[in-house]
């Protein structure tokens, strides 16, 4: 109740600045009379502010909490793209593939067959080997 008389307040100042008036059929009563038959607040009454009120939290839907309370907004929780599409990121390394320097190591992935050089140390091992991806 208390969030419906807060946003009933708000409508109301919405509407007409200076007014004091917190209640949203009172405010469209004196908005009806001052304007001569007509308002602009005709369709705004308790029952159609009441539809209102079920507002979804912004938690969750983009935004998150930081340790203070205030809303952030939440960028990104996933990865940057489908897992296809990363794997074909590729580099344009000719002698050597160095950290700094190499896209593909500085995103996090193995160089693929898309890359400029195929003998490097990023290149991931053939599973029939044996070997672990390092």
């Amino acid at each position: 109740m208390d969030l419906f008389k807060k946003l009933q307040a708000f409508t109301c100042k919405l509407y007409t600045v200076s007014t004091t008036t917190e209640d949203i059929n009172t405010a469209h009563h004196q908005l009806f009379c001052t304007q001569c038959g007509s308002s602009s607040l005709a369709s705004c009454h308790h029952a159609s502010l009441q539809e209102h009120l079920h507002i979804l939290s912004p938690v969750e839907h983009g935004w998150a909490r930081n340790d203070d309370g205030q809303l952030t907004v939440e960028w990104m929780r996933g990865s940057p793209a489908p897992e296809a599409v990363l794997q074909l990121l590729s580099c344009n390394c000719s002698r050597r593939c160095k950290l700094l320097e190499c896209q593909c190591m500085s995103s996090g992935l193995k160089c693929t067959n898309l890359c400029k050089l195929q003998t490097c140390d990023n290149q991931p091992q053939e599973e029939g080997l044996g070997m672990m991806i390092t």
